[in-house]
């Protein structure tokens, strides 16, 4: 298969595993199981099983709470700076080897007769003008000027001679003779000296350091039956000329001492299966800490491949995380199918859980961090904020449950991971400001501290103990609340969220969309206020977004920027453009205001959230004035019947249609004369009624209870508006009356016909 069509298949195959509409589709529910079975990978590999062998930790000198058996026959490791040295002890303790010279002797002789030699053509009075004579080399021989010159007598010259063939071949046979300055490099008090294949271990004080006037023992021997004058000389000057009988062989002294380095065991014993290790309320002893010490390191050494038991516990690991996982997918499934069915939300709580689970690791890696430091009010917070405060308690309690069932993290982990992530989830529930990042942090600390202090309690804490696990404690919260702060934009552009952070960005009046609303359509501008204090008012009756419901208000006329003068509430001095259109050339001039609004959002890069509002707040209604205008001036013809209604969709969540409902309702009490409440109660059932029968609020998921409470919220916002208010006696405040819009053919009635 050639590379174009293994690309061609791989995109087929691609395509057809992409996410569908339908989330109870085999493929989508394939696809929703192997993201929670990369999050269960993700958790096994930070927190690989122990095989089944709980290891209580131990310190020396503490009281072990209970017994602690051999699960197997395994050593006793030394401590590494313990084994360091006991190498290099018994390498110390292996002599320095060297050889026997066989032909020390004959070197010997050779060497004293070319230094006697010298002196065969010097008279004896020019002994002082030749210094070469009392010198060996680079060394200066100690004699005297009298024994130079005794060397000059030929007869002198010949003794000498004699007595070193007689007895220098003895006393290399009888001594071990080294040059002075290896002699005294060697460490120790023995020597292994080889020749001809045996070796002999050698005293150090044996060794005779070849210098002038050495003292040589067979030598000083031998030069008893001499005069004198000769015995001096001889003891004076043999030493200095006689070479050593040793030689050092450095590469086979340290190929010993390497040996002798590794025949150094590294074990300090044996534990048999089923011995006692340490006993339960006993103080732990050096001895068995090394023995706990071994134990883990034994354990670390059996998983670092795959054996049977490891496959076993790896995947009775990997069966707990998919089972936590399968009951948070189906409590999404059950009470939040809206984020079951978004693949893309899916995604970014994966990447919460992720996100935890590793900073977890972290915290039970770190030996100086308490388990209990894991932020589990991260993820609390990230989701408040990116979703509700309800999705957000249900996943603090999937993913403590979660990481409390990995290795050696227990209950003060659950139960601070609760209390903190619970306060978290609570304190987030609505923002308003970003300072309350702060007030969140204050009560996650709160939170722990009640926690910590709780299990401090119970478990018999000291006081040092409880500060210190405080301080950790808050330490949890801060790292919780400003890794939020860092994440949120990024995981909000991940999801496709819109924070209320980013809503009350949106909500400033100084905005540049809203300021050009401002300017070009001030009608509009005041009239999207107003519908925003409405919308925000119902919502917060309903328990809905009520931020949401105010800034969609917001944005949710901005395509009347484009026509400003086409709509009744920018209109002056009575001019009204559609008075010289037909109806369905004014009807097709105002329904555009939603799609060029949408254009105008995308193009400010407002979230869809709020674009939402731009194309939902009139639904799919009819524009009701030009339907029966065309009708009275029989225009109205089938095909042209699509350009009378809105192009929808008809609103589709809660706040959408609240703010459907406050643009109709603003609309027409700007017309109504008789504030009373009664005569608002009437004009905002009605439009409800309305909205009801038009079909225009099925998708919206809103209950007979909720639309009884917007109504009720309408009319004490509206009530609030249009007050009586006192007249002065000295001022007249009443304006002439205005002319019903209704009665002129250019105006557009409120009420189910306004084309704002």
């Amino acid at each position: 298969m050639s590379r174009g069509r293994w690309g061609a298949w791989l995109r087929a195959l691609m395509a057809g595993w992409r996410p569908s509409r339908d989330s109870t589709s085999g493929r989508d529910l394939v696809l929703r199981l192997v993201l929670g079975g990369m999050v269960a990978g993700f958790t096994l590999f930070l927190f690989p099983p122990p095989g089944g062998y709980d290891i209580p930790a131990v310190r020396v000198g503490a009281v072990a709470s209970e017994d602690l058996l051999a699960p197997f026959d395994y050593p006793v490791r030394r401590d590494e700076q313990e084994l360091v040295q006991l190498r290099e002890q018994a390498a110390a303790s292996v002599p320095p080897v060297y050889a026997v010279r066989p032909a020390g002797a004959d070197s010997a002789l050779a060497a004293i007769d070319a230094f006697l030699a010298r002196f065969a053509a010097v008279p004896p009075e020019s002994v002082a003008a030749h210094p070469e004579l009392a010198r060996i080399g680079a060394r200066a021989v100690d004699l005297r000027a009298s024994e130079l010159r005794e060397l000059t007598d030929p007869g002198v010259r010949e003794r000498l001679r004699e007595f070193a063939r007689q007895s220098v071949p003895g006393v290399y046979e009888e001594s071990w003779l080294l040059a002075g300055d290896e002699a005294s490099a060697i460490v120790g008090t023995q020597l292994e000296v080889r020749s001809e294949g045996d070796a002999e271990i050698v005293s150090r004080d044996a060794l005779v350091s070849l210098e002038a006037g050495a003292e040589i023992a067979p030598l000083a021997r031998r030069a008893e039956r001499l005069d004198p004058e000769l015995r001096r000389l001889v003891l004076d000057l043999l030493p200095a000329l006689m070479p050593p009988n040793l030689e050092a062989r450095p590469a086979l002294t340290t190929v010993r001492r390497e040996e002798a380095r590794r025949s150094v065991s590294p074990y300090a014993g044996e534990v048999l299966r089923g011995e006692l290790i340490v006993a339960a309320h006993t103080r732990v002893t050096p001895e068995q800490y090394a023995k706990v010490a071994s134990l883990r390191q034994e354990l670390d050494l059996r998983h670092a491949g795959f054996s049977a038991d490891d496959v076993r516990a790896g995947l009775g690991g990997f069966a707990i995380g998919i089972a936590i996982l399968f009951l948070y997918g189906f409590y999404l499934f059950q009470y939040r199918r809206d984020i079951f069915d978004d693949y893309r939300a899916l995604s970014v709580l994966a990447m919460v859980w992720v996100l935890v689970v590793g900073l977890a690791a972290f915290a039970e890696r770190v030996d100086a961090m308490p388990d209990f430091a894991a932020p589990v009010a991260l993820g609390s917070i990230l989701v408040a904020i990116l979703w509700d405060a309800r999705l957000s308690v249900a996943t603090t309690l999937f993913l403590s449950v979660l990481i409390v069932g990995q290795v050696e993290l227990g209950f003060p982990v659950l139960w601070t991971g609760l209390l903190g992530g619970l306060a978290g989830a609570w304190s987030v529930r609505r923002i308003r400001r970003r300072t309350q990042f702060y007030e969140s942090l204050l009560f996650i600390i709160v939170g722990h501290t009640f926690a910590l202090g709780s299990l401090a309690l119970v478990q018999l804490w000291t006081s040092v103990d409880l500060a210190v696990a405080l301080a950790w404690g808050a330490l949890s919260a801060a790292l919780s609340v400003f890794i939020a702060m860092g994440l949120l934009p990024i995981l909000e552009w991940a999801s496709g969220r819109t924070t209320d952070l980013t809503l009350l960005e949106l909500a400033d009046l100084n905005r540049p969309i809203l300021k050009q609303l401002l300017v070009e359509a001030p009608g509009t501008f005041h009239h999207s206020v107003v519908v925003g204090n409405l919308a925000e008012a119902a919502a917060e009756g309903i328990g809905s977004n009520s931020l949401l419901a105010r800034v969609g208000a917001y944005y949710h006329d901005i395509g009347k920027i484009r026509r400003p003068e086409y709509f009744v509430e920018n209109q002056r001095d009575g001019i009204n453009p559609h008075n010289s259109l037909r109806p369905a050339a004014s009807a097709r001039i105002v329904s555009r205001h939603v799609s060029e609004g949408v254009a105008m959002a995308r193009g400010a890069g407002l979230p869809e959230s709020v674009i939402d509002f731009v194309r939902e707040h009139h639904g799919t209604t009819r524009l009701s004035y030009f339907w029966h205008q065309a009708e009275r001036e029989g225009r109205l013809e089938p095909v042209a019947l699509q350009d009378f209604i809105y192009p929808g969709p008809r609103p589709r969540s809660k706040e959408t249609a609240v703010v459907m409902l406050a643009d109709s309702v603003e609309a027409a009490s700007r017309v109504v004369r008789d504030s009373s409440p009664e005569r608002f109660e009437e004009v905002v059932r009605t439009i409800v009624e309305l909205k009801l029968e038009e079909h225009q609020l099925d998708d919206a998921d809103l209950t007979f209870r909720d639309l009884a409470i917007v109504q009720e919220k309408f009319v004490g916002v509206l009530c609030g508006m249009h007050h009586q208010r006192v007249d002065y006696p000295s001022v007249s405040l009443h304006a002439p009356e205005v002319q019903d819009p209704d009665a002129d053919r250019g105006s557009v009635p409120s009420v189910g016909t306004t084309p704002g």
